[in-house]
């Protein structure tokens, strides 16, 4: 009868401080999310963007002044996703995936302003569970992968379209990267993961080790629930995909990124079976590797883009 009473008192200690806790944090971590506000709106001194302010500012002024277009797709589980659709009137068109919480313009504000000087038409997507768009659940890049090629469609839909590329940042690189094997519509031409991690196993691990939680325990009920709720597996690899996959993929991950380690990148980057180049920034922090490398990433990545559309 002793060894019952044991079992029965682990198992309520197992309830009360792994199961719950992990349901809260899951809750937190997957429910719905607001976008940050545009970098005009936020005081930027202290901050990680500071460096940038003089770049960053006026070029989310310049994108925000262009002429533009709110559109609307389904994704194949009924929700409605919103999106932003500057037309250039160009033949090509760059497909931006924002990241965890990313205000869709201020993640690419920089790139987005010099893409449209070249010419591109921009389609800034929001992504499920934020912002304009639908939906109770994200999923850390797992569940938006399918996401991914509703946009494509989209944007491969517009008269005159012709060359896309597809160009995530931080959770939408690696949605980007989970995609990378299901885009099969031939007018995409490159894609940009731009600081992606390996699977939201990782990000949160990453989370837990520095809140000091026992996130090897609470990660496996996690596991569970991202199973049970949105049907979806957070330790699945982006590398994974990434090996299947024949369209030409830039990576871009800053050196000194706290929030996704560039071991991650370089993960990624290893597994890709396609044309592939890796674009590493000393002292980069997090989603600013293009901006912190200035005129010679950007020519990089001018230089990479054009081979292939």
């Amino acid at each position: 009868m002793m060894i019952v009473y044991i079992l029965l008192a682990i198992l309520l200690l197992y309830i009360l401080f792994i199961v719950i806790p992990a349901i809260l944090i899951y809750n937190f971590a997957f429910g719905r999310k607001p976008c940050s506000a545009p970098l005009s709106e936020r005081e930027l001194i202290g901050t990680r963007y500071e460096p940038f302010i003089d770049i960053l500012v006026p070029a989310e002024h310049f994108v925000q002044a262009q002429p533009s277009r709110w559109v609307s797709v389904f994704a194949r589980d009924g929700v409605e996703l919103r999106g932003r659709y500057f037309d250039n009137h160009s033949d090509k068109t760059m497909l931006f995936v924002h990241g965890y919480c990313g205000a869709p313009i201020s993640n690419f504000c920089a790139q987005a302003e010099r893409f449209y000087k070249q010419g591109w038409n921009l389609m800034f997507l929001v992504q499920r569970a934020h912002g304009e768009s639908g939906g109770k659940r994200l999923g850390l890049g797992v569940l938006e992968q399918h996401d991914i090629p509703v946009w494509v469609d989209f944007c491969a839909s517009m008269p005159g379209v012709e060359k896309i590329v597809v160009y995530g940042s931080s959770m939408g690189a690696s949605a980007v990267g989970y995609a990378s094997d299901a885009l099969h519509e031939p007018k995409v031409k490159a894609l940009v993961i731009d600081c992606g991690f390996v699977a939201p196993r990782n990000q949160l691990e990453h989370d837990g080790r520095i809140r000091h939680l026992p996130y090897p325990l609470l990660i496996s009920v996690m596991r569970v629930l991202g199973k049970l709720d949105f049907h979806e597996d957070i330790y699945e690899r982006v590398s994974d995909s990434l090996r299947k996959t024949g369209i030409p993929v830039l990576f871009l991950h800053g050196e000194a990124d706290p929030t996704v380690d560039i071991a991650q990148g370089y993960e990624n980057y290893n597994a890709c079976a396609s044309e592939k180049e890796f674009i590493s920034v000393p002292g980069a922090s997090h989603i600013l590797a293009y901006v912190t490398g200035g005129e010679k990433v950007w020519n990089q990545t001018d230089a990479f883009i054009n081979r292939f559309v």
